[in-house]
């Protein structure tokens, strides 16, 4: 009877994850304490470092195929080794250019004598050779070599931009931007929790082939009216359905006390599974600074102006985003795309 039920037991465990609908959740969202929850940035964040890795990697490739060591950056490492050897210590690299150059100049000057040719003459002296070939500012070079490597450093390990953030505490929706601005919008007493903002489950996505897209959100700002609108979701999206499920575990967060999706969310969005494309594209990220105050600050100053309002006042702002809401979704249908997650 026990082995039956560890047979049962991993048939289960089986069975939730490839039927899972929330398995895949994680890549896209974590939590940020008990009352909010971040949704991952997605052109800026995975697709720019994805697309930077590649290329280097595939820099390196190329170097493996042309005979060169596999070893990333390799070639730029002997490149800088060389630009401070002609720096700092020059006689090393240029003695021994002299002797290659010296036996190769001495063999031709001894044969054209035996030639008898006259106007020859013999190989250039070590002085005079190092004279000719010091041209240029290998200092220069060197310290071009040493500022490049930071930046490469940086390109491969892009900084993570801050995503938008959902806190069910005090109903809002906000997005920190990479210059410290917000973006807030409000959530409705009633009704749809997503009243506020605006979305759209088929924005850019690069190489989808129709097949996927990003989530693309606006939010109208309260207190500066600016419509700011970003890409989000993890790229490259593990499904075509995984925009859906993001906006559906928003409207859950927002109306149960712990929605099920919440189980399989950490503090940290997933990046490691299955998806080797995932981890290419998000894993060892640096992180862009939150201020926490700063958004605080933010959020208690928008609410202080919107609890002035009267119901009618917020109704017809909630009125004014379910208005803009159903031209995207009608656009959306004449593309013969269904934009309506229910």
């Amino acid at each position: 009877m026990p082995e039956q039920q560890r047979e049962k037991d991993l048939i289960d465990k089986i069975s939730e994850f490839f039927i899972n609908k929330h398995k895949d959740i994680a890549y896209s969202i974590r939590k940020r304490g008990d009352d909010e929850i971040e949704i991952r940035d997605s052109i800026f964040d995975g697709y720019a470092r994805g697309f930077i890795r590649f290329v280097l990697i595939g820099m390196t490739l190329i170097n493996v195929f042309h005979g060169s060591s596999g070893i990333p950056f390799y070639s730029q490492y002997l490149e800088a080794k060389s630009d401070y050897e002609w720096a700092f210590n020059p006689d090393k690299p240029a003695r021994e250019q002299y002797l290659r150059y010296k036996e190769t100049a001495q063999f031709q000057y001894e044969m054209d004598q035996k030639e008898g040719y006259s106007f020859v003459s013999p190989p250039k002296s070590y002085d005079e050779y190092k004279k000719d070939i010091l041209i240029g500012s290998p200092l220069k070079d060197f310290v071009l070599d040493i500022i490049m490597i930071p930046f490469v450093l940086f390109a491969f390990f892009l900084p993570r931009p801050r995503g938008f953030r959902v806190n069910r505490k005090k109903r809002v929706i906000y997005w920190q931007t990479i210059f410290g601005s917000h973006a807030i919008a409000f959530v409705p007493e009633q009704g749809d929790p997503l009243a506020g903002i605006n979305y759209s489950r088929f924005g850019l996505y690069a190489f989808g082939g129709h097949e996927r897209f990003s989530l693309q959100l606006w939010i109208d700002d309260y207190l500066s009216n600016r419509r700011v609108t970003a890409l989000f979701g993890v790229y490259p999206s593990p499904s075509s359905e995984h925009n859906a499920q993001i906006l559906r575990a928003i409207r859950a967060y927002l109306t149960e006390d712990n929605p099920e999706f919440l189980k399989y969310v950490g503090r940290d969005f997933k990046n490691f599974g299955l998806k080797f494309n995932i981890a290419l594209c998000n894993a060892f990220a640096l992180r862009v600074p939150f201020s926490r105050k700063k958004a605080d600050r933010a959020i208690e100053l928008a609410l202080a102006e919107w609890n002035k309002k009267t119901p009618n006042q917020k109704q017809g702002w909630f009125n004014e985003r379910r208005a803009t809401q159903k031209i995207i979704n009608e656009r959306h249908l004449r593309e013969e795309l269904d934009n309506e997650v229910k």
